[in-house]
């Protein structure tokens, strides 16, 4: 049993304050155990950057402290005392917007990049990544003209191209996880087109990784459990967040 794990849910841990140590790991210890392909590889490489200014974005509002000033509050010492705290936030507030810029310059300083790039080196290692090739685009290309699921933006192939890399390459039941709608909306569809294509099954869509480690008879710990429940949770404060921004816009 293989397991696809979608693009976006690598880029989730970038919208969480939690560690994926236990994550990343148990990927590398398993990982004949995935589907990892070069369009999944370039798709997290070049969306990695507007995820970090997205959270640049929302430290500059979140992090914001307005000036005050009181000519009679300035006779106070404890007035006095705020004012320098003040500037002492505003000066490590810069601080952390000069590495936030320092992240998005060089990977090499981005945790999440680097945990991403060791579970690719260890693929490419065991040969376990699919490549695209002028057949799968071509295959990829007639899915998106038919609008046959999963389909990416009116712009993009890539969903199309992951699927189609799976379906040349993959003789054996597997587990989808991901949270985009493509999956969530057309799951019974692309349940069918797999069994057509392969003869195997599609055994669940679930939007944790721990569930499809689970399934693929992988033993999780606790660890692991507890950090995902940290991104998932940090991801409903996220969405939360944009969606006011939205509205107050």
């Amino acid at each position: 049993m293989k397991i696809l794990i979608d693009t976006n849910i690598f880029l989730d841990f970038y919208r969480s304050n939690g560690a994926s140590i236990h994550i990343f790991s148990t990927l590398i210890e398993n990982i004949d155990k995935f589907i990892l392909t070069d369009q999944i590889i370039q798709e997290f490489e070049r969306s990695r950057e507007s995820v970090i200014k997205s959270l640049q974005e929302r430290f500059q509002i979140e992090s914001k402290l307005e000036n005050f000033s009181s000519s009679y509050l300035q006779n106070l010492l404890e007035f006095n005392k705020l004012i320098e705290i003040q500037k002492l936030y505003s000066s490590q507030q810069k601080l952390v917007s000069l590495s936030i810029a320092e992240i998005l310059k060089d990977p090499a300083k981005d945790p999440i990049a680097n945990y991403f790039k060791e579970f690719v080196n260890e693929a490419l290692k065991q040969d376990k990544v699919y490549f695209t090739t002028d057949e799968i685009i071509s295959k990829a290309v007639k899915r998106k003209n038919i609008g046959n699921p999963p389909t990416s933006n009116k712009f993009s192939l890539g969903d199309e191209i992951n699927w189609e890399i799976i379906l040349a390459n993959i003789s054996e039941d597997i587990i989808l996880v991901g949270r985009d709608n493509t999956y969530t909306n057309n799951f019974k569809f692309l349940q069918k087109d797999f069994h057509k294509q392969t003869g195997c099954a599609i055994i669940d869509l679930t939007e944790r990784i721990s569930v499809a480690l689970e399934k693929a008879g992988i033993i999780i710990t606790d660890a692991l459990v507890k950090e995902e429940d940290k991104v998932i949770e940090d991801l409903k404060h996220y969405d939360e967040f944009w969606k006011f921004k939205a509205q107050a816009d």
